[in-house]
């Protein structure tokens, strides 16, 4: 089992000293042309040509750019990730920890004392809205991966 302090620490660790690229599906995994035809076939949304375009060019960098998205960047945390750039899923392992490969609504579900007063919110604690996740970090700051914002 992780604790909150690791979790909250690994967020702010991908959110900061390394680079990020919102890819809907894609499981903390370092982007290389080797794998970019995998990340356009699994969903329609990498596929647009401005995403298509931002993929590309991120696999193409040094140091290797990650991707994410919202769900996936809590699952991959949960799952280990470590930022190795040699792994399939920057060291990330599917499905560990007793953790399910689960959406963003699925993720909400499984909390508990769910609540939309965010006067007690805690480090650790996810928001949430509908298509929408990220990590409270504390201090006001939130940890997340969307193309509305940087990415």
């Amino acid at each position: 089992m992780m604790q909150v302090d690791k979790f909250i620490e690994t967020a702010k660790k991908i959110a900061t000293d390394y680079k990020t690229l919102y890819v809907m599906g894609c499981i903390g995994a370092p982007l290389t042309t080797a794998n970019f035809d995998r990340w356009l076939k699994s969903y329609s949304y990498n596929s647009k040509p401005v995403r298509k375009e931002m993929i590309r060019a991120a696999c193409n960098t040094t140091p290797r750019t990650f991707g994410f998205d919202c769900v996936c960047l809590i699952k991959s945390i949960l799952w280990g990730w470590d930022g190795n750039p040699n792994a399939a899923y920057g060291g990330a392992e599917y499905c560990s920890n007793g953790v399910p490969d689960i959406n963003e609504t699925g993720m909400i579900n499984v909390c508990k004392n769910v609540s939309t007063d965010f006067g007690n919110i805690t480090a650790g604690e996810v928001v949430y809205m509908p298509g929408h996740i990220g990590i409270y970090v504390g201090n006001g700051e939130v940890v997340e991966c969307s193309p509305a914002w940087e990415n």
